[in-house]
C-alpha cells in the first residue's frame, strides 16, 4: 500500500466548487468514457458553467476534496496515475504518483483561472 498526502490550496476562485480525485483509471480513457473532448463546456444564460458529469458519478469514482483540504490515501501499489476532475468536466493534468511517493512529498491542487475565466484545477 502507498500512503499519500493530498492539499488543495485554499483559493477564493472555485471556493465553493468540489473537486474530486481520480486515482483507478488514466485520463485519456476517462475523457473518451465521458466524451470529454477537451475543456469546453455549455454556460448558461447567467454564465454559469453546466455539469458534464453528475455528483454522484464522481463520488463513486473518485474521493472528494474541498476548498483548503488535506486527505491522507492509502492506495494499492497497481495505482500510479492521478488527476483531478470536476462536475463541469474540468481536468486537471495527470501525474506520476511513484514520483511523489518516492520523496514523500505531498500532492498540491492549486486552482487556477478566476472570475473572467473559468475556474481549473492543477497539481503542482
Amino acid at each position: 500500500m502507498k500512503k499519500i498526502k493530498v492539499t488543495r490550496k485554499k483559493k477564493f476562485a472555485g471556493a465553493l466548487m468540489p473537486y474530486w480525485i481520480i486515482v483507478n483509471e488514466r485520463k485519456s480513457i476517462f475523457m473518451n468514457d465521458y466524451a470529454l473532448n477537451g475543456d469546453i463546456c455549455d454556460i448558461t444564460s447567467s454564465g454559469v458553467p453546466v455539469a458534464r458529469i453528475s455528483v454522484e458519478e464522481l463520488d463513486c469514482l473518485g474521493t472528494r476534496i474541498m476548498n483548503g483540504q488535506t486527505i491522507e490515501m492509502e492506495l494499492n501499489d497497481d495505482i500510479s496515475t492521478m488527476f483531478i476532475s470536476t462536475m463541469d468536466g474540468t481536468l486537471s493534468n495527470e501525474i506520476n504518483i511513484d514520483e511523489f511517493v518516492a520523496f514523500e512529498k505531498p500532492i498540491v491542487i492549486n486552482t487556477k483561472g478566476g472570475f473572467k475565466n473559468l475556474s481549473y484545477p492543477v497539481i503542482e
